[in-house]
């Protein structure tokens, strides 16, 4: 591990809540996290990671090819049928799941790159998956398609309608959400709307954040300044001074 130096090469973004699972390969140079103390830590070149709840700071190389696969909320659930909770904030080293499969995935991932077969190299992953889920993907329940809803910013439905359309107890679905996502449906619903106004503001810069906060279904502005200082760690006044996967020219996946 490293301390980030000011000039240090490549490109810092931070990462803000979200709930995405996704997948991400790196074919070439590594991604390097980046916490509040500044210690670059080395990410794995195959790693599988569940929702946010708090901003991730990260720091790309100067050689950048990174293959993302995104998932269903419980999508990787049912592909690995691991606790979600352990990939919440971080990820887990897919070696630690696929072992030899996925190193040899990601050397022929890096042959193809350094001859710029980059077709194949989508197909060689779609494969790779497609075999994973024919071999061990668990069969969809209620809750799965629930969960898929959730995404929807207008969806305003209570825990107990959630739960009843999943065919569970509140208690039982707010247990099964946590497992098969990785938080619980409450903070799910909150980072939704917070990954909402995000876009609402790059779709329409000149709104303001009085404005958003109540399209997106805030009680006032106060209430989005809340939710930035925890997803994001700044207030909204800050949202273009700094790259960071809600506002960034560059790509993070």
């Amino acid at each position: 591990m490293n301390h980030l130096e000011e000039d240090s090469p490549g490109q810092f973004i931070t990462c803000l809540a979200n709930t995405e699972q996704n997948l991400y390969l790196y074919i070439s140079d590594l991604v390097k996290i980046v916490p509040a103390e500044r210690i670059q830590i080395p990410i794995p070149r195959a790693v599988v990671t569940g929702p946010k709840f708090k901003p991730v700071g990260l720091l790309f190389g100067e050689d950048h090819l990174m293959i993302k696969v995104a998932f269903h909320p419980t999508g990787t659930y049912r592909l690995l049928g691991i606790d979600m909770q352990q990939t919440v904030n971080a990820g887990v080293d897919a070696v630690t799941i696929w072992g030899t499969e996925v190193n040899n995935l990601l050397i022929e991932l890096k042959d193809l790159a350094t001859s710029k077969q980059y077709d194949n190299i989508f197909n060689k992953v779609v494969s790779f998956i497609e075999g994973r889920f024919d071999a061990s993907c668990r069969p969809e329940e209620p809750i799965d398609g629930v969960a898929i809803s959730m995404l929807d910013p207008a969806n305003h439905h209570s825990i107990e309608d959630l739960a009843s359309k999943a065919c569970l107890s509140p208690r039982q679905f707010e247990r099964n959400f946590l497992t098969r996502v990785g938080i619980t449906p409450k903070l799910f619903m909150r980072i939704v709307r917070f990954e909402y106004a995000m876009r609402v503001k790059n779709e329409h810069s000149t709104k303001s954040w009085s404005e958003i906060a109540l399209e997106c279904g805030y009680t006032d502005s106060s209430h989005l300044l809340r939710e930035f200082k925890e997803f994001a760690e700044f207030p909204p006044s800050k949202f273009y001074e700094q790259p960071t996967s809600g506002y960034s020219s560059f790509p993070t996946g």
